[in-house]
């Protein structure tokens, strides 16, 4: 089975992606051993990011669960084979640790080399993508999905251009500064509504997350 999602450097060897994008393609890390993860980067061409780390282990929050529609903790953490060297077109991401306020810059940008396009047949991008987005207030969102924990994403407005399929787990970063506040999950169909998990509510997480995996396998 292949299966394509985005993610972004935390660490010369830890990866920030989707959960979805992991425990829903093993059932849970209870089929592990049939897929094998690859990472690509270095450059903006798919063509041409000959920069390949194999995916050892991964770990996602214990509550996730991809049968719950309320989307809590669609994120997860992986953990490369060997470490990657930053060069200056491979550079780990800067995390927003702050809750997110639309008062303060609603100015996001989306990455991800998905689909070109919103239907099933649209080919995949062979260029890194990259697309303008605003944010709503939580209130606004909740409003339009209200099945949805609102202090565990940011949601962005209906636009032309949004994340696609591929697009998942891939970054959502403030346009001034460039830190990374969300994790593309999903796209609200009837709204136009797409939902990044927040990187601010899972701060500490990850960072345990990314301590226990380098205790696990730079001890042995």
């Amino acid at each position: 089975m292949v299966a394509a999602c985005g993610g972004s450097l935390l660490s010369s060897q830890t990866v920030l992606t989707a959960a979805h994008c992991l425990d829903d393609v093993t059932d849970n890390k209870s089929k592990m051993d049939d897929f094998s993860f690859t990472i690509f980067m270095g450059h903006s061409l798919h063509r041409k990011a000959s920069m390949a780390r194999r995916v050892i282990d991964y770990n996602t929050p214990r509550e996730y669960d991809p049968d719950n529609q309320d989307v809590i903790a669609d994120i997860g953490v992986m953990f490369l084979y060997s470490p990657v060297k930053f060069v200056p077109n491979v550079k780990k991401v800067l995390l927003f640790n702050r809750r997110f306020s639309v008062n303060r810059d609603k100015r996001l940008m989306v990455a991800g080399w998905g689909k070109t396009g919103p239907s099933m047949y649209s080919p995949t991008s062979l260029k890194l993508k990259a697309a303008k987005v605003k944010a709503i207030a939580a209130k606004d969102c909740n409003r339009q999905i209200p099945f949805i924990n609102v202090n565990l994403v940011v949601c962005t407005a209906p636009s032309e251009e949004y994340a696609y399929s591929g697009d998942s787990g891939g970054p959502l970063v403030k346009r001034a500064s460039h830190y990374q506040l969300g994790i593309v999950s999903f796209r609200h169909e009837d709204s136009g509504v797409t939902v990044f998990t927040s990187v601010a509510e899972y701060f500490d997480w990850i960072n345990e997350t990314q301590l226990a995996l380098y205790q696990k396998h730079c001890r042995k």
